[in-house]
């Protein structure tokens, strides 16, 4: 586990951006996604594409990884993915492996001059967060108790406090949580 840096060091933004049941999965326990689409009502997006053009790269661990590649159309187009894993032999052509520190990778993107990042899958999101290199977290609630499931934070060693930016809720009984991390060591 990497120790907290925060921002010691010049890297990109990190956001993460994410769906969550209300007890707080974000997949079935087969990592399954199929019920995201409860409750969703007309052509919403819920903010996704605005928040997409805002992203340079998308980094994602092994697991996340497995099961978006298995989707019908690739969900990232033009957009840089990374996916962070010691045990894959390669990836689709559309992303590229990283199998060191998190630190480095932040500090390569800067070098390539990537401004902002979105972190993707739970043991990635509990990685970043550890780390200290998220900047703000946007969660949206489903109105779905799954029971079940990969939660959306693996177990950390620390606290971490956020502030709330905004609240936003849908038609579709969806709320969308917008935090800013604090980084008080």
């Amino acid at each position: 586990m990497e120790k907290s840096v925060a921002k010691q060091f010049p890297r990109p933004k990190v956001s993460i951006y994410i769906a969550s049941s209300i007890d707080g999965y974000i997949a079935r326990k087969d990592g399954n996604l199929d019920w995201l689409h409860y409750g969703h009502t007309g052509d919403e997006d819920y903010g996704f594409k605005t928040f997409t053009s805002t992203i340079d790269a998308v980094v994602m661990g092994r697991n996340t990884y497995d099961v978006v590649a298995g989707f019908d159309e690739w969900a990232y187009k033009d957009k840089r993915v990374i996916v962070l894993s010691n045990t894959l032999p390669k990836v689709r052509k559309e992303a590229e492996l990283f199998s060191g520190q998190l630190t480095e990778l932040l500090a390569k993107l800067h070098a390539e001059n990537i401004k902002h990042i979105w972190i993707d899958g739970g043991i990635t999101v509990s990685r970043f967060l550890e780390a200290g290199l998220v900047d703000d977290i946007t969660i949206s609630i489903i109105t779905m108790v799954l029971g079940s499931g990969i939660p959306l934070f693996s177990t950390m060693n620390r606290e971490h406090n956020c502030r709330l930016i905004s609240t936003q809720s849908y038609p579709s009984g969806l709320v969308q949580l917008k935090y800013e991390v604090l980084h008080n060591n």
